[in-house]
């Protein structure tokens, strides 16, 4: 039956006939271990193919949705760790064994006829790649995915004539968002894997139709004959088995692929660097500033394609010897150029304190993303990973404080050298007002602000001993839990408010500036109301309006802090500063990932 079987497929298919060709294929010279570079290239790419397949299933095209549904590849699909990690070191892989590959046929002067078609036809495969490299990572849309495509779209629309048509093809548009992922994910996906595999086919029957290339060396004829089979196929099984086992082992070393923060077109300080393997050209672009930068990016690579593309050419209207060792002799150099530059980058970026510290600023950036979206409490929001950094009050709320509040104020140590407003740290808890209260006349309160000195001048007389303080401050720091919908005598008939002990201490010796509506007099010293003091209403009211008459009214215009009304600072901002200063949101009980690194899954 088993055989009956067989028998019918290849009476239909030729299968027998198809291996046999392999049986009976004689590699000239023998089989070698330098022929294995086609073969290890077109298998990684096959893995390629299968890993981005699995992918496919999870992920959502889309800027809204990308980076969400990479995050679920990464942390909720199974095995999507490993998948997208093979995914992700394949791609390095194939770049590494593309230019083996060039290296290995351009010695062996396969452009020669009667090969020159396959020649040309690796060439545009070798540009296939290429593109494949460039629309990938672009795909979760993360930082380094949005600002890498913008730095290569730039570089396309700065050539001359065609440049910003064709930028504003790939982009979608004037804008990036949803149509520069779906484009880019159109071309990773859909069209550059047909021409890929047409290119392959018809790479593979060209190589079978010539053959290898002799060898330059003579042949023994007394040599062994050795074939395709098995004898060059072992050779490429085992070099590509070494290579899957060493990919397997980065995957597992780094813990699959990294994953930026979701892309932020407000960043504009991220430290934006393509991948190891296109440094080189980064590097070259400074020395082509401004206007010239696509002499370096498009003129110089492209020359070099097309000498590349003539070599079969040139081979046949000049002595082949000449040609065979210009063409060496240039490739050589510049890859060696190319080594040089990628290292010098790496080694700039070393040294570079600025850079170091924006690398910082991305890491933790990425480190945060990475656990709200992991944590039960946030995840990715239903509008949208870009969201997820957006309404984070350490992220988005800290970098409202910095650029808004401290020039005056500062933030656990951090601001301007000349500041002259209390340190915001715990504002609202019972740290702060015990701080204030044993020292108002601190730099971290009062101290630099003369105009408010009531405080200052309080402490003098005051006769409160230590206990009586710690009363008084828990009795103000649980201000800050009153609701924005409750008014002072529903509060003061609210349980444990009256009899807690540090409410006469309160009346007694703060009341008599501060007043409360219905609870205190005040009237002293000019001073604000304290009702609701450290709470979200209370904090936004100041934010809003300082100068109200119930806050700081009563001070000269120069005195006060100023205002931020809505077109300012938005709704949504001033809610995420309010979280900020109060610590109302989560965080880790400690650092799980190293900056660049994800920890090894288990």
């Amino acid at each position: 039956m088993r055989k009956s079987l067989a028998n019918w497929l290849d009476d239909r298919a030729g299968l027998r006939s198809g291996l046999r060709s392999f049986e009976e294929e004689t590699i000239p010279g023998g089989a070698r271990w330098r022929y294995v570079s086609g073969s290890a290239l077109a298998s990684i790419f096959l893995i390629q193919a299968f890993t981005g397949l699995m992918m496919m299933t999870a992920y959502s095209p889309s800027s809204s949705t990308a980076w969400g549904s990479v995050f679920y590849i990464e942390k909720e699909m199974w095995m999507g760790w490993f998948i997208r990690g093979l995914h992700h070191f394949g791609a390095q892989t194939l770049m590494v064994l593309l230019l083996l590959h060039f290296l290995q046929v351009l010695w062996a002067g396969a452009y020669r006829a009667p090969r020159e078609l396959n020649w040309w036809i690796g060439l545009a495969l070798a540009g296939l790649i290429l593109a494949f490299s460039h629309t990938g990572y672009q795909l979760p849309w993360d930082q380094k995915g949005y600002w890498a495509t913008k730095v290569v779209t730039n570089i396309m629309g700065g050539a001359p004539v065609a440049g910003p048509y064709l930028k504003t093809v790939v982009v979608g548009g004037s804008e990036y968002g949803n149509q520069t992922v779906t484009r880019f994910y159109g071309l990773h996906v859909g069209v550059l894997p047909v021409l890929m595999f047409l290119g392959l086919g018809a790479h593979f029957a060209l190589r079978r139709r010539h053959g290898f290339t002799t060898p330059r060396v003579a042949v023994d004829p007394n040599a062994p004959r050795e074939t395709y089979w098995p004898d060059q196929t072992y050779r490429n099984l085992l070099v590509v088995t070494a290579i899957l086992g060493v990919m397997i082992a980065l995957v597992i070393r780094h813990g699959g692929a990294p994953l930026d923060a979701p892309a932020d077109p407000s960043s504009s300080d991220y430290p934006a660097r393509p991948e190891w393997f296109f440094r080189f050209l980064f590097q070259m672009l400074k020395y082509f500033p401004g206007h010239l930068e696509w002499v370096g990016s498009i003129a110089i690579p492209g020359a070099l394609f097309l000498t590349m593309a003539a070599l079969p050419i040139l081979d046949k209207i000049a002595p082949s010897k000449v040609v065979h060792f210009l063409a060496c002799c240039l490739v050589f150099v510049l890859v060696g150029g190319a080594g040089f530059l990628t290292l010098e980058s790496f080694r700039e970026d070393a040294a570079n304190p600025e850079f170091q510290a924006a690398r910082a600023k991305a890491d933790q950036a990425r480190q945060r993303a990475l656990f709200l979206a992991s944590s039960p409490k946030v995840g990715v929001p239903p509008e949208g990973a870009s969201y997820l950094m957006r309404l984070d009050p350490p992220t988005r709320g800290g970098a409202i404080l910095e650029k808004n509040c401290l020039v005056c104020h500062r933030f656990d140590g951090e601001g301007d050298e000349k500041w002259s407003a209390p340190d915001l740290k715990n504002f609202g808890t019972f740290a702060w007002v015990r701080g204030l209260l044993e020292q108002p006349d601190s730099d971290d309160y009062f101290g630099r602000t003369p105009e408010c000195d009531g405080m200052i001048e309080w402490k003098r007389s005051s006769k409160l001993n230590a206990e009586e303080l710690d009363q008084v401050a828990d009795f103000v720091a649980s201000f800050a839990k009153i609701p924005p919908d409750i008014t002072v005598d529903e509060w003061l008939d609210t349980p444990g408010v009256v009899e807690h002990p540090g409410n006469e201490l309160f009346q007694q010796d703060c009341g008599t500036c501060h007043r409360i509506d219905g609870y205190t007099e005040g009237g002293m010293r000019d001073a604000p109301d304290l009702f609701a003091w450290g709470s979200p209403q209370w904090i936004s009211r100041m934010i809003r309006r300082p100068s109200s008459p119930v806050l700081y009214g009563y001070l000269e215009d120069d005195q006060r802090m100023p205002a931020s009304p809505p077109d300012e600072m938005t709704d949504n901002d001033l809610k995420t500063i309010v979280r900020y200063l109060m610590n109302d949101y989560p965080m880790p009980d400690e650092v799980a990932v190293e900056p660049e690194e994800a920890a090894i899954r288990p």
